[in-house]
C-alpha cells in the first residue's frame, strides 16, 4: 500500500478538524436560536398569565370575562390562538389568529389559572413556530457560506502556510536520499529546522557516523582479512615448498648418498612440523574470534604463577628469573589459557634478551585490575614496531623470528585470550634496554 503525503495527511486532517468545528458551532448557533425564541414566548405566555391574573373577573361558574382576556391577549398574545379550559369542563376561546390556522409547524404551551387562590381552568396557547424556523434557517445558510469561504481561504492559505512549515523535513528527506559511503562523514546541515527536526536531523547524523564507523571496520577488516590470507599464504607457501622440493628430488632417484637423503628427509620432517605448528595456530586463533566458549574459574595469579614457575626456570638454561609478588585478589580466568599467555611472552623475553640479563616477573594491584609484568633486558622494540607487535604474522625481524619456528602468531593469540578474559594486555620498551609486558585482569566485582 502506497504511504500518504505528510503535507496532504496533515491538511487533510486540520480541514477535518476546521469542519468538525464548524459543524459544532452550527448546531451550538442553531440550539441556542431555538431556545431564545422558546424563551421568549415562555416570556411572553407568562406575562399575559400575570395580567390576566390581575385584571381577569369571574363570570358564572369560572368564566373568563372575555373582553379584558382577549384585549390582553391582543396586547401580548397577537400572533397567536388563545383558549380557556374551565375547570367544569366548559371551552371559551379568547384570541384567534386566523393566519396559520392551517400551519403545521406550531408550538402549544398551557398553564393553569389561579383566582384567590384557587385554579379555576387552564390557559392553552398555540403559535406559530414558522418564523422561528426561517430565522434558524436563514442563520445556517448564512453560516454555511460563511464556512464554505474560510474553508476555501484555509485551503488556499493553511497549505502554503503548512508546507512552509514543513520545507525544513522536505530538505532532510533530500539530503538522506543523497546519502552514499563515500558522504557518510558529511552531516546533514538544516539551518531554519524545527525543535523536532532538528532532533531528526541529529538522529540522522548520528546513525550517519554509526554506518560510517561500520564502514571503516568492515573495510579494516577485509584489509586484515587480505593481509591475513596473504601473509598466511606466505607462510604456508615457504615449508610447502621446501617439502615439494626434497620430494621431487627423492623422486627421481637423484640422490643416493644416504646422508643427504637423510638431511631431506630430515628438512622434509622439520618443515611438516612447521606446518603443523603454524595450523595450530590458525587453529587457536579462529576458536578465539568465533568466540568459543572458554570455561573460566575464580583463581590467584600468584598460585598460578608458582605452579609454572618450576616450568618457566626449566626453560630458562639457566638464567635469573626474579619474582616479585604482590597481595592480589582472585580473578575469573581459564588456568590453561593464561599459562599460555605467560609461556608466550616468557619465551620472547628469552629470545630476545643475553643470558647474563634476568628476567622478572612480578604481580600486583592497580586501579581495580589485577597485573602481571613480564620485563626483560635485552634489545628492546623500536617505537615504530609498538603498535604493530600484536598484529597477525607480524615479525620485527622476520628472517630471525623463522629461524627460531616463530610465526608472527604467539602475541596476536595472547591478545585474543587476554580480550576473551575482559583484559589487556600491552607493551612499553626503551629500544636497546628493555621491554615490559603487563597482563591486566578486571578485578570482580566484590572485591572492588
Amino acid at each position: 500500500m502506497k504511504a500518504k503525503n505528510l503535507n496532504r495527511q496533515l491538511f487533510q486532517r486540520s480541514m477535518q478538524l476546521l469542519l468538525l468545528f464548524l459543524v459544532i458551532i452550527g448546531f451550538l448557533q442553531t440550539t441556542l436560536i431555538y431556545l431564545y425564541t422558546e424563551k421568549q414566548r415562555e416570556m411572553e405566555v407568562g406575562s399575559y398569565l400575570d395580567g390576566l391574573q390581575q385584571t381577569t373577573n369571574l363570570l358564572g361558574e369560572g368564566q373568563l370575562l372575555t373582553e379584558q382576556a382577549t384585549e390582553l391577549a391582543e396586547d401580548i398574545l397577537s400572533d397567536a390562538n388563545v383558549t380557556f379550559y374551565a375547570s367544569n369542563g366548559e371551552q371559551q376561546m379568547i384570541h384567534i389568529n386566523r393566519l396559520f390556522l392551517k400551519d403545521k409547524q406550531t408550538a402549544v404551551y398551557t398553564e393553569p389559572v389561579y383566582y384567590e387562590g384557587k385554579a379555576i381552568g387552564t390557559i392553552e396557547v398555540i403559535y406559530s413556530i414558522h418564523e422561528a424556523l426561517e430565522l434558524i434557517v436563514t442563520q445556517l445558510v448564512i453560516f454555511m457560506i460563511a464556512s464554505i469561504m474560510i474553508l476555501l481561504l484555509a485551503w488556499r492559505f493553511y497549505r502554503r502556510m503548512l508546507r512552509k512549515t514543513l520545507a525544513p523535513l522536505d530538505r532532510v528527506i533530500a539530503s538522506v536520499s543523497e546519502v552514499a559511503v563515500d558522504n557518510l562523514a558529511e552531516p546533514i546541515v538544516i539551518a531554519d529546522a524545527q525543535a523536532d527536526i532538528a532532533k531528526l536531523v541529529d538522529s540522522t547524523n548520528e546513525l550517519k557516523v554509526r554506518l560510517h564507523d561500520s564502514f571503516q571496520t568492515i573495510e579494516e577488516n577485509q584489509r586484515k582479512l587480505q593481509q591475513f590470507v596473504s601473509d598466511a599464504s606466505h607462510e604456508l607457501k615457504t615449508p610447502l615448498t621446501t617439502i615439494q622440493g626434497y620430494s621431487e628430488i627423492l623422486l627421481r632417484g637423484k640422490l643416493d648418498n644416504p646422508e643427504k637423503i637423510r638431511y631431506s628427509l630430515e628438512s622434509m620432517l622439520d618443515q611438516t612440523k612447521r606446518l603443523t605448528y603454524i595450523v595450530n595456530e590458525l587453529l587457536e586463533l579462529s576458536k578465539l574470534d568465533r568466540k568459543v566458549y572458554m570455561g573460566k574459574a575464580e583463581l590467584n595469579l600468584n598460585v598460578v604463577l608458582q605452579e609454572i614457575f618450576p616450568l618457566l626456570k626449566m626453560i630458562q638454561e639457566g638464567r635469573e628469573l626474579k619474582l616479585t609478588m604482590g597481595e592480589v585478589p582472585d580473578v575469573l580466568m581459564n588456568r590453561n589459557k593464561i599459562e599460555q599467555v605467560i609461556l608466550n611472552i616468557v619465551q620472547n623475553a628469552i629470545f630476545h634478551s643475553d643470558r647474563q640479563t634476568p628476567i622478572m616477573i612480578s604481580t600486583y594491584q592497580e586501579n581495580e585490575k589485577v597485573v602481571m609484568a613480564i620485563t626483560d633486558f635485552g634489545e628492546g622494540i623500536a617505537e615504530e614496531h609498538l603498535p604493530l607487535i600484536f598484529d597477525r604474522f607480524y615479525r620485527i625481524d622476520t628472517d630471525r623470528s623463522r629461524e627460531s619456528g616463530g610465526t608472527g602468531l604467539g602475541l596476536a593469540i595472547c591478545q585474543d585470550i587476554m580480550h576473551a578474559h575482559n583484559g589487556e594486555i600491552d607493551v612499553q620498551s626503551i629500544a636497546g634496554k628493555e621491554t615490559t609486558f603487563f597482563i591486566r585482569f578486571p578485578m570482580m566485582k566484590a572485591d572492588r
